[in-house]
């Protein structure tokens, strides 16, 4: 039975390499697969366990950092207040202490001296940009109602900055944060520290909630809820209370403006954890039932990144829920029943970690989408993986050692089976240094013998390509130099011209024929397209070429010319089916007149840049090699100083892109008019540029452009 030389390789791999590899790559695979699976499954349980107890200890030592925080802003609002009562209405006023209204800060020739713009006390303008507001650290700033007047606002001034030490000690025991420090009167009178301005001028401290919620109360120290600072634009709650005269009536308040920013400590969270981490403060009302219970924002991040910019606007209330009731049902029970703990609710369409802690007043919220909290735990479970996937490579290295062995045994085993073929490589050596005559005398009985008889036929073959190549190379090199090498230099005229074959050898044509009419020194400018590409139509270009030249020196009108080429042309070319299209010209130095005649091919394009008009130089006319007894007519025109004529060959318009479209003569005529005011040469090689690069599919034509411009003699 034959067998091919295929299947005898397979049937080797199979029994020395591939059963052994597949049976300890199998076993030992299955074993370690099983073993990190399991490990990676319990880390990652007890990873996920750390991480929730971290989330959890991060919310309960936030809530403590802001009951701590809390009591001592409550404590520097009562002394504050305690201090102004007793500037007010005990002490007596320093007159040589400045003072400065809040609408002269910005202005250096009114403002203190030492106002800045502060790295710290930032404010959001439009589009969201973040500046900083110019503030005084030494002195307060006062502002005075609309259309109000102020019953001793001078002296009331004066006592009033007595208190701006306080200020700055309780300003340093809180830390030097973003925070105001404001003294509002019933009289109207305002004051606020650090110094500062931009207040709009409807903005009245008695209309603000920190201070309508004291009337009537002593010592009672409260948190507002969220709103818009006028001056920074960004979210901010206020603690305040309220100032009494001796005699215990209300005579106005005293208020600590503090941001959110500062009291949900986002950005030192998302240091530790993520970006994605968020933060909330919250007021829990559990209701008789919990499904009846819900959760009052008190203060979130997202205050500052909307677009609320109006202080008069507000922030509506907003209420903490999970994507769902029964979500938000599970998260208040779990709040109800104990002071912290941790439970996963999707947020905002995404499984996230909740973490809570809680006291009587108020609750902090932690929200880390669940990707991001086990981010840590599955890099250590694919720590494991990867100690794993080593075990696995050591038995690759294995299962490679035992293939190496095996394909030495098959190597030395299949020497008689390579044989043949070592003797086809000899042979194929041979034939590349040219012998031809190279032949292999062998039979296998398999697929090889094909080779064989493949290899045998082909060095005829390629000695039959060799040959034909070296003439078409030779017929190149005829036909380039039949090509002008340059151009002729002509009074008044310049003259570019240009051939891209697409074969080695091709049938476009083009040529200068230096001539005299009379005494004056005249110049043909041919262009021709020769039916067909290759050696043929190289072949009949030559013959044109050689007669053009030979009759460069009769006599002769154009006409006359193209009338004798084309009688010996149609008798050459008879039966054939081939001929020629030419385009003759005839310019004459420092003459303007043009004469031409046209045998089939398309007309020359006549181009005026001053007027912006395209023309052709048309006439009637046979292409050359298709009636003997054709008579040629001859035309002439005048052309102006800068006017154009470019001759070009169908290989310019018909080129076509990858999705069929053809240049056409639009674009070309485009060209010329952009590059119309400069060199002939730049504007032939424009037009060759732009149709190589608009072919999608490679040259398919050949391309010859000439192009003439009428200069100033």
């Amino acid at each position: 039975m034959k067998m091919s030389i295929r299947i005898k390789f397979f049937i080797i791999l199979i029994a020395f390499s591939l059963g052994p590899m597949l049976f300890s790559r199998t076993l030992m695979g299955r074993e370690a697969t099983q073993a990190a699976q399991e490990m990676a499954s319990t880390t990652r349980q007890e990873m996920h366990q750390i991480i929730n107890a971290e989330l959890e200890t991060n919310a309960v030592s936030l809530m403590q950092y802001l009951e701590a925080r809390g009591q001592m802003f409550s404590i520097g609002v009562q002394l504050l207040a305690k201090s102004v009562e007793h500037a007010l209405f005990w002490e007596r006023p320093v007159h040589d202490l400045p003072t400065y209204m809040t609408t002269s800060f910005g202005k250096s020739d009114q403002g203190p001296a030492d106002q800045v713009d502060s790295p710290v006390y930032l404010r959001k303008v439009r589009r969201g940009e973040i500046k900083p507001v110019r503030v005084s650290m030494d002195h307060a700033a006062f502002k005075l109602p609309m259309h109000e007047a102020v019953t001793d606002a001078d002296e009331t001034m004066y006592r009033l900055n007595s208190v701006v030490e306080t200020i700055k000690d309780i300003h340093r025991e809180h830390g030097f944060g973003p925070y105001w420090y404001n003294v509002g009167l019933n009289s109207g009178l305002f004051m606020t520290y650090p110094g500062h301005g931009q207040y709009p001028m409807r903005w009245d401290h008695r209309d603000q909630a920190w201070y309508h919620s004291f009337k009537g109360h002593k010592n009672k120290v409260a948190w507002t809820m969220p709103e818009i600072d006028p001056v920074t634009r960004l979210a901010i709650t206020s603690l305040s209370t309220a100032i009494h005269d001796p005699e215990g009536n209300f005579v106005g308040a005293v208020g600590m403006d503090i941001p959110l920013s500062s009291i949900l400590e986002e950005a030192s969270l998302k240091s530790r954890w993520s970006d994605k981490i968020q933060s909330f403060l919250v007021k829990l009302h559990p209701g008789d039932k919990p499904e009846d219970g819900y959760l009052l924002i008190l203060a979130q991040q997202a205050y500052d990144d909307t677009n609320r910019r109006s202080w008069m606007s507000g922030i509506e209330a907003e209420y903490m829920v999970a994507d769902d009731g029964e979500n938000t049902t599970r998260l208040i029970q779990a709040m109800t029943e104990s002071k912290s703990g941790v439970i996963r609710l999707p947020y905002k369409g995404e499984d996230c970690v909740w973490a809570y802690a809680s006291n009587k007043d108020f609750s902090f919220l932690l929200i880390i989408p669940e990707a991001v909290a086990t981010q840590l735990p599955d890099q250590v479970a694919g720590s494991i993986t990867s100690i794993f996937e080593r075990i696995r490579t050591i038995s690759l290295y294995v299962s490679g050692l035992v293939f190496v062995v095996v394909g030495l045994i098959a190597w030395f085993g299949s020497r008689k089976v390579t044989k043949p073929l070592l003797q086809m490589a000899s042979a194929a050596k041979r034939l590349a240094r040219g012998d031809f005559s190279t032949r292999i005398d062998m039979h296998t009985g398999d697929e090889r013998d094909q080779l064989i008889n493949a290899f045998n036929e082909m060095g005829p073959k390629l000695q039959e390509h060799l040959h034909l190549r070296r003439d078409m190379e030779l017929a190149q090199q005829v036909q380039q130099l039949l090509l002008p090498a340059d151009v002729p230099a002509l009074e008044g005229w310049e003259i570019s011209g240009g051939i891209e074959f697409c074969d080695e050898t091709g049938g476009d044509y083009y040529d200068f024929i230096p001539m005299t009419q009379g005494d004056t020194r005249c110049l043909g400018v041919v262009l021709g397209d020769v039916s067909g590409h290759g050696v043929p139509s190289a072949l009949m270009m030559a013959t044109v070429r050689g007669q053009l030249h030979s009759l460069s020196k009769a006599p002769l009108r154009p006409c006359r010319r193209i009338q004798a080429i084309n009688t010996v042309l149609s008798r050459d070319l008879d039966g054939t089916g081939r001929f020629l299209t030419l385009f003759y010209l005839r310019l004459c130095a420092n003459d303007s007149e043009v004469i031409w005649v046209r045998a089939g091919h398309d007309p020359a394009i006549r181009y005026n840049p001053e007027t912006d008009e395209f023309s052709q130089l048309s006439g009637e006319g046979l292409p050359l090699g298709v009636l003997e007894e054709y008579t040629f007519e001859e035309y002439s025109t005048k052309l102006h100083a800068g006017e154009i004529l470019l001759l070009a060959t169908d290989g310019v318009w018909e080129a076509r892109n990858q999705e069929g479209e053809m240049f056409g003569k639009e674009r070309m005529l485009a060209i010329i008019r952009e590059n119309a005011h400069n060199s002939i040469e730049t504007v032939r090689k424009a037009i060759v540029q732009a149709v190589e690069e608009f072919q999608g599919n490679g040259q398919e034509d050949d391309i010859a452009v000439v192009v003439i411009k009428r200069v100033q003699s």
